[in-house]
């Protein structure tokens, strides 16, 4: 095969590996960090909703220590009495104490993003592509429609 070939299978591992990176390692990094701090030093207070957005989720104004901040998300889903609240109505939003513009309508029981063991199975695959990133003739890199180059 030819340099260009390698070159090709490269600038697509890398493009995959990224795309992949930014949904399952960077958002999930976000998540946990936001849901350690939820869990953490969490408190509860009430939440105007502002806007409806997309995939069923809100925005959302609250107070803390007087100073407002503003969230988004999805509706809290845990307590019926507020899965369905529309734009000027109130919720519940559960925020950190020490670091209050980090909220959600939601009780966080634990940190850990949900969907775990499909984001570490993410993580194996990431590996397998920064290895054809560095190496495309290495037995662990991936195959892109051919053989492996020799």
């Amino acid at each position: 095969m030819s340099p260009s070939d390698a070159t090709m299978r490269r600038f697509w591992a890398l493009v995959i590996a990224l795309v992949l990176g930014h949904f399952f390692i960077v958002v999930p990094a976000q998540l946990a960090w936001r849901n350690y701090w939820l869990c953490k030093d969490g408190r509860q207070g009430t939440a105007i909703i502002t806007l409806e957005l997309d995939h069923k989720g809100v925005a959302y104004r609250y107070c803390v220590a007087g100073v407002d901040y503003t969230g988004g998300g999805g509706r809290s889903w845990q307590d019926p009495k507020y899965a369905k609240v529309i734009v000027g109505g109130h919720s519940v939003v559960y925020y950190s104490r020490s670091h209050p513009w980090l909220s959600s309508l939601n009780h966080q029981d634990t940190p850990l993003p949900p969907g775990l063991p499909v984001v570490i199975g993410v993580w194996a695959l990431e590996g397998f592509l920064v290895l054809t990133v560095i190496n495309p003739n290495s037995k662990c890199a991936l195959k892109f429609g051919g053989a492996r180059l020799r």
